[in-house]
């Protein structure tokens, strides 16, 4: 049977300028990731000295070579609209192996709903997956609960460049089963103290709109904040889900956007033009981590020649038209005043 980790809503991490140390909640999550490793539940070797570079530019992209993982992971599945119905047939979490989950998330009031799981074939070492209530069988549409879950995780690591994401059907998710990303970066991204727009007051929400493919975001300062600012994360995911909008989401530690020296959780939603199908990429793909500001490839010539101002441009390319976004952008806007 897996290990088991309570959540502390009275010691919570919300600092991207710590040092980079681990608690015990790390501890856990690397021995049991090593654990799995030490098992061979994974599908290629892991490398840890894999080549790294940070792009020049005012976003310091960091830019990762990471070969196996496009060549030796599982076939992602394509997929044609953002609501798809869960195909038990294909492949699930509820078809893993024992072994591969690492420890359950638990709080006050349920134990082993909450599930963090290896990567098997990872991005980076110690890349996990966080799935909620694997046995409902539920598709990748983000929920309240997963999004209380995500910010639980986060905030239980010490780490400061820890990173939650996720990815809509259509916006580059490989699995139709409700999954989170949990992943350490190397060095701070430029999301964690990027400025950002005011854009509705009652909501404190904001707009980064640094790109054309624009994103919703919200800070959460203190754990008490975690289910109102769910619920408008929600209201927003659930919106881009019923109207068929692909959509990427990002959680970090980072600056406050109203006082830039008081820490705080950052959570973005941004709306873009959709993926579908299976088409592979030769240089990169646009998901949530591209996003954010890390970039791993497949190829070493595009690892060598790869600049920001290719991925600013590719960003700007997946922006849905000015037309719909003012209309996202006024929908969302009386949503939040309900």
């Amino acid at each position: 049977m897996w290990k088991h980790f309570k959540f502390d809503p009275h010691s919570i991490n919300l600092s991207c300028h710590t040092d980079v140390k681990l608690n015990e909640f790390d501890a856990l999550l690397h021995t049991e990731w090593d654990r799995a490793l030490a098992q061979n539940l994974f599908t290629f070797q892991i490398d840890n000295q894999v080549k790294q570079r940070v792009l020049d530019g005012d976003l310091h992209y960091i830019v990762e070579l990471n070969p196996s993982r496009y060549e030796k992971r599982r076939l992602p599945y394509a997929f044609e609209h953002v609501i798809t119905p869960f195909d038990k047939n294909k492949f699930n979490f509820n078809k893993i192996k024992n072994e591969e989950i690492l420890f359950s998330l638990d709080n006050e009031q349920q134990t082993d709903k909450h599930l963090v799981i290896i990567n098997n074939s990872p991005i980076r070492s110690y890349h996990v997956l966080l799935v909620p209530d694997r046995q409902l069988e539920q598709t990748q549409i983000s929920t309240i609960d997963s999004i209380l879950f995500a910010l639980e995780f986060i905030t239980s690591s010490a780490h400061p460049f820890i990173y939650v994401g996720f990815n809509s059907l259509c916006g580059y998710a490989s699995i139709n089963h409700l999954h989170f990303h949990g992943i350490y970066m190397p060095d701070r991204l430029f999301l964690q103290t990027i400025v950002c727009s005011p854009f509705h007051t009652k909501s404190n929400c904001y707009l980064h709109d640094f790109f054309q493919t624009e994103a919703f975001a919200f800070e959460i300062k203190n754990v008490n904040d975690f289910d109102k600012v769910a619920r408008y994360v929600y209201k927003i995911t659930n919106y881009l889900t019923q109207s068929e909008i692909a959509h990427n989401l990002s959680i970090v530690k980072g600056d406050s956007f109203s006082v830039v020296s008081e820490p705080a959780l950052r959570i973005f939603i941004w709306f873009r033009q959709p993926k579908i199908g299976v088409k592979p990429m030769d240089r990169c793909n646009f998901a949530c981590l591209e996003l954010s500001g890390y970039v791993f490839l497949r190829y070493a010539e595009v690892f060598d020649d790869l600049t920001e101002l290719e991925l600013r441009e590719n960003i700007n390319g997946i922006a849905l038209s000015s037309e719909l976004r003012i209309k996202i952008k006024e929908d969302i806007k009386h949503l939040l005043d309900q």
